[in-house]
């Protein structure tokens, strides 16, 4: 399962989350090695992965990276963390009841002895999401900032879609070669697939305001006319990106807002 010289995508089991891709664990090894992401907290996972580790010997785990603190990524830290003895890292914006050795902030390196993480904070899914960048070797560890196969969901008030765009044209300054999400295969065309995703941003901005203009002032209105094939969790989820549209529009100065008892409606200004 080695992708790229000394970075390893680890096999845990995982087929699916909630009719998503499943998470993603990236072992990356110099001198000395750590994951990228933890997976659930089910001990046939953690198991799996302290066994792979087990066909290293000769490596040791110092460090858990976590790119962000939902529980796909986050929750089965302390059970590595408890099997190999390495410390818990995170970015200083995230919050998680789960005990964390070691803050990070954007720049911070993470030296494994021949390999160096960089640290890129790309707020938007969650304040304290972190990239993690290879530089030697051009690669980018993009967490649920990029993914390869469907679009980042943001859910407010910690989903903030100005940030997102803002931390996705951010990614545009670096040299990359290949992104590895923590959701589905690589991205082997690393700038056309930000740049995509920049505009289909853009794209259903325009239809949130278009819709507006129209009269639809609910976000139930909107969600049917822009996500008509959604049902159950999916459609809660659109209507989370919907939110985060309409947030964005109003620190823009763009919309309005009124609120009546449980009643919102939206307006374009």
């Amino acid at each position: 399962m080695e992708i790229a010289p000394g970075i390893h995508d680890v096999p845990i089991g995982l087929e699916s989350a909630m009719g998503f891709l499943a998470p993603k664990v990236y072992l990356v090894a110099g001198s000395e090695a750590a994951v990228i992401d933890s997976a659930y907290g089910d001990n046939k996972c953690t198991a799996r992965l302290i066994r792979y580790l087990g066909e290293f010997p000769q490596l040791q785990l110092a460090y858990i990276v976590i790119t962000h603190a939902h529980p796909d990524h986050i929750s089965g830290a302390t059970g590595i963390k408890r099997g190999t003895g390495a410390d818990i890292v995170l970015h200083s914006a995230e919050k998680t009841d789960i005990p964390v050795d070691q803050v990070v902030e954007n720049g911070d390196i993470i030296s494994l002895g021949g390999i160096e993480l960089e640290v890129v904070h790309t707020p938007g899914h969650n304040p304290g999401h972190i990239c993690l960048y290879i530089r030697r070797e051009k690669i980018m560890f993009t967490g649920d900032h990029v993914l390869s196969s469907s679009t980042t969901a943001l859910q407010p008030p910690w989903g903030d879609m100005s940030q997102y765009i803002a931390s996705l044209r951010k990614l545009l300054d670096y040299d990359i070669e290949l992104m590895l999400p923590s959701h589905g295969p690589p991205v082997t065309e690393p700038r056309q697939r930000v740049e995509q995703l920049i505009r289909h941003r853009l794209e259903r901005e325009e239809q949130v305001v278009g819709l507006l203009r129209q009269g639809k002032d609910t976000i139930k209105e909107m969600v049917g006319q822009m996500y008509p094939e959604l049902t159950g969790f999916l459609r809660a989820v659109a209507k989370g990106q919907i939110s985060a549209h309409l947030v964005k529009l109003e620190q823009e100065g763009k919309v309005s807002v009124s609120v009546n008892g449980s009643d919102t409606r939206y307006r374009m200004k």
